[in-house]
């Protein structure tokens, strides 16, 4: 089975890895993160892990 990173740097400067089984999920999920910061303000750890989840997708690690 394939699977899909991404890194993801959040307004703390915290930077998270998260691997998704779906390329499509990883798309949406970095997109949602990309329209709610231009939209919204800075993407919080809470906003992260929240829109994560709908996204299916696991945190393999911060750096």
């Amino acid at each position: 089975m394939e699977q899909y990173y991404l890194e993801y740097e959040i307004a703390s400067g915290a930077r998270y890895f998260v691997v998704f089984d779906d390329e499509n999920d990883r798309d949406g999920f970095h997109i949602s993160l990309d329209m709610y910061k231009a939209q919204l303000g800075p993407v919080t750890e809470e906003v992260f892990h929240r829109i994560r989840e709908k996204f299916r997708g696991t945190v393999i690690g911060p750096r």
